[in-house]
């Protein structure tokens, strides 16, 4: 692969996107290890991205001032004083477009999905996983430029302050022990699991004295509240709202076992190797499912068994999709994840 020296990065949304981003960061980190690597991300997702030795600046990009022309061009103006000579965009959409044109970069790529005009700034760049995992997807633009891709790696920030800050408030909460975690909404209402299911979940859980940490955004506090009143335990402890996003990221590290349905943190247990259940139904877990953690692909997943999207029909707009789930089925994977953890603990 070419030596490059200032590599930019786009990668400025969602969280499960930025995620899924990262062992092409990692890959292109070992191609390039004298490059200074930028990255344009929004702000508000840039908590889940490492520092130096992984990149060496961030670009903060706000997507509602893409269509000024002052803005647009003070931000060619930041990114051209950088002198990319490549930039790799991972969005392939027309924001992403507009910041990659900005970049002035020599070079510019994507991966082979390059929509909303995209691919008239930056080639996309076809490999060998061109029909795989979305994260294989990314890789391919490292492995066409000559790159070798030998691992999938998630390099993340140290949220070790993080640990001993939800470890205090969890304790203030009454909890000490080891508990799951659980997020119990999603981005789109299609992909969540009805309320009543967890709820049923959490009653099984719970009688076996774990103990159950309820997380999500702010959005979702509704949900938590719901969830708590109907499972009526003292050992389900509602964090949903309460937790910025390396909070949630230490809460989810601490855990013994996460569950959730297709959602950002979903990806953030991933990236942290957790055990996990993931709920699948109307989008598909092969291009967007946990990978590449644990075990180097999938950990467990509990898929609806009648309404299953495709990697080339990745989404199904069917309300009872993810009610198909059965509570006996996410107890079952759940059983088998706590049980391989237990083990792993005997063993170490």
């Amino acid at each position: 692969m070419k030596q490059y020296k200032n590599i930019l990065i786009i990668k400025m949304s969602s969280l499960g996107d930025v995620l899924h981003a990262l062992p092409t960061l990692y890959t292109m980190r070992q191609n390039c290890p004298h490059a200074r690597i930028v990255w344009a991300v929004h702000e508000n997702f840039s908590a889940v991205l490492p520092g130096k030795p992984y990149i060496d600046d961030l670009i903060y990009i706000d997507k509602k001032k893409l269509k000024s022309l002052s803005y647009i061009k003070d931000l060619r103006k930041r990114l051209h004083a950088y002198g990319f000579d490549l930039c790799l965009d991972l969005q392939g959409l027309a924001k992403s477009a507009i910041v990659a044109w900005c970049s002035g970069a020599k070079e510019k790529y994507g991966y082979w999905e390059m929509r909303e005009g995209s691919f008239l700034v930056s080639k996309g760049l076809a490999g060998p996983h061109k029909q795989d995992h979305v994260i294989e997807r990314y890789l391919d633009t490292v492995r066409v430029l000559g790159g070798t891709v030998d691992r999938v790696e998630f390099p993340l920030p140290s949220i070790a302050a993080e640990k001993e800050t939800m470890r205090q408030r969890f304790a203030a909460a009454g909890l000490t022990g080891p508990y799951i975690a659980v997020v119990p909404g999603a981005r789109w209402d299609v992909k969540e699991w009805p309320l009543a299911q967890w709820s049923e979940f959490l009653r099984r859980v719970t009688a076996t004295g774990m103990a159950a940490v309820l997380l999500g955004s702010p959005a979702e506090a509704g949900k938590g509240r719901t969830i708590c009143d109907s499972v009526g335990s003292p050992l389900v402890y509602d964090f949903t709202g309460q937790t910025n996003l390396r909070e949630l990221m230490a809460a989810i590290a601490m855990s013994q076992v996460y569950l959730s349905a297709d959602t950002g943190p979903l990806h953030i247990a991933n990236a942290l190797k957790k055990e996990l259940v993931a709920l699948f139904g109307p989008t598909s877990p092969d291009r967007t499912g946990p990978y590449g953690g644990k075990d180097g692909s999938y950990i467990h997943l509990v898929i609806s068994p009648t309404s299953q999207a495709t990697p080339e029909h990745p989404l199904i707009d069917d309300p009872a999709c993810m009610a198909q789930i059965t509570t006996d089925k996410v107890w079952q994977a759940y059983e088998t994840a706590l049980r391989r953890v237990t083990d792993d603990q005997s063993a170490s």
